[in-house]
């Protein structure tokens, strides 16, 4: 296989800030024991968040060579806590990040639904140590730039050339032989094959698939992150819990080994709501939408500092029904962008990473490839976007007892899939270009 070409001689690519060196003829340390069966020389990638460094950990670990390319100027991730459930830790700790990622989030042994005004527990689902003998692997919420990292440290370990950074993609171009990506300021690359892994308003899916909504779901999320020092004593007593409410929900857990509490809530708001995810809010914005709540959950939202917390509008587009078209393909979010509600966003990305360099692993072809991904991954994936559209309908919802802490993940078999064991199938070829 051919080293990765450089972008071009007038490109200047931004290198990752962790010490390594853009050169010439880069080490890639390919796994010995991973025969491949594809001689690919150039695998692009457009995203750096979690599907796009995922997807490129998964094709490195069977022996193939990725080029990431990502718009910020720097690798980070930005927003706060993220849900990293069994079917995604099974695939985390195959590609050697698993135990990282633990020692990162630390133990959490359960999670309460509350009554939004009572502050009465609804529900409780266990989550410690029974989750590892159900499912096979732990349950763990964790900093979005901890398992961020430890992705990024991952792939570089393997080679310290792969990303790129300030490169924002514009457009594409493809043929039966090559795509060829251009960034903006006219910098392009080319490549044998694509993966479009950069988001719910992915850019490569409406350059790809044709321009489609992306619809503002009448939902607004806030944000905060406090030291656990300023987290008021009831919360404390109870550290991990959702409050749920009719069209409002709150939710709190800490990260890092209960150092920081995360706090996130969601409520319905029909005002079309600003595009980014730092988009600054005051506390009294929050407190509008949740002033009847229980004492414990105002004083939480109290104990925010100003210029701390942030918010943003949910925005959703409808699941592709044909991932790949000619050299292309598409994952995560931008195959099927989800609403927080099951708490799967990340972990379903991980699975489509997981399985794709599986299939590759196994294919003959990259139409073969492809076509396993997609066979294997369309009817999950999308199912559960819609599933987590059905779960907001229903924990923002009520029933003559009172609010519906909604079925949840668990309930509905979401933890019991395994991307690193699942069977693939052959599919029919993939849609020309």
């Amino acid at each position: 296989m051919r080293a990765c070409p450089p972008i071009s001689e007038s490109s200047s690519a931004t290198r990752p800030r962790n010490g390594a060196r853009w050169s010439e003829q880069p080490t890639f340390r390919r796994p010995a024991r991973r025969a491949i069966t594809l001689e690919l020389s150039r695998i692009s990638i457009i995203g750096g968040g979690i599907g796009g460094l995922s997807a490129a950990l998964s094709l490195q670990h069977f022996g193939y060579r990725v080029s990431v390319f990502e718009q910020a100027r720097e690798l980070r991730e930005i927003g706060a806590g993220v849900a990293i459930s069994p079917n995604a830790m099974h695939a985390l700790s195959f590609l050697g990040v698993g135990e990282r990622v633990t020692r990162e989030a630390g133990p959490a042994e359960r999670y309460l639904m509350r009554h939004f005004q009572t502050g009465a527990v609804i529900k409780t689902r266990w989550t410690g140590p029974e989750y590892f003998e159900r499912f096979g692997a732990p349950y763990h919420q964790v900093h979005r730039a901890d398992l961020h990292a430890a992705l990024a440290a991952a792939i570089l370990h393997n080679d310290p050339d792969c990303i790129f950074l300030d490169h924002r993609f514009e457009t594409l171009k493809q043929d039966h032989k090559h795509v060829v990506v251009t960034f903006a300021g006219g910098k392009t690359y080319t490549s044998d094959i694509l993966i479009g892994c950069d988001g719910g308003a992915s850019k490569v899916r409406t350059c790809v698939f044709g321009d489609e909504v992306v619809n503002y779901t009448g939902q607004v999320a806030f944000r905060a992150l406090l030291p656990m020092a300023n987290v008021p004593g009831g919360i404390k007593k109870i550290p991990y819990a959702m409050f749920v409410g009719v069209n409002r929900n709150l939710l709190h857990y800490p990260l890092r080994h209960r150092t920081v509490m995360n706090v996130v809530c969601f409520a319905r708001e029909p005002k079309w709501q600003e595009e980014g995810w730092m988009i600054p809010a005051t506390i009294d914005e929050w407190v509008r939408l949740h002033n009847d709540f229980h004492q414990d959950a105002l004083d939480l939202i109290h104990a925010v500092a100003p210029g701390t917390l942030f918010k943003w509008g949910l925005r959703d587009r409808e699941p592709l029904q044909q991932y790949t078209k000619g050299r292309v393909t598409m994952l995560g979010d931008a195959a099927h962008p989800m609403t927080p509600f099951l708490g799967q966003g990340a972990c379903i990305a991980i699975e489509d990473a997981m399985v794709l360099g599986r299939a590759f692993a196994a294919a003959g072809t990259f139409e073969e490839a492809f076509g396993i991904y997609e066979n294997a991954r369309k009817e999950r994936a999308n199912g559960v976007q819609l599933a987590s559209r059905q779960q907001a309908n229903e924990v923002q919802g009520a029933t003559e007892r009172g609010p519906n802490p909604g079925t949840g993940a668990e309930m509905r078999g979401l933890y019991s899939y395994n991307p690193v064991t699942v069977p693939l199938a052959p599919m029919g070829d993939v849609a020309p270009v």
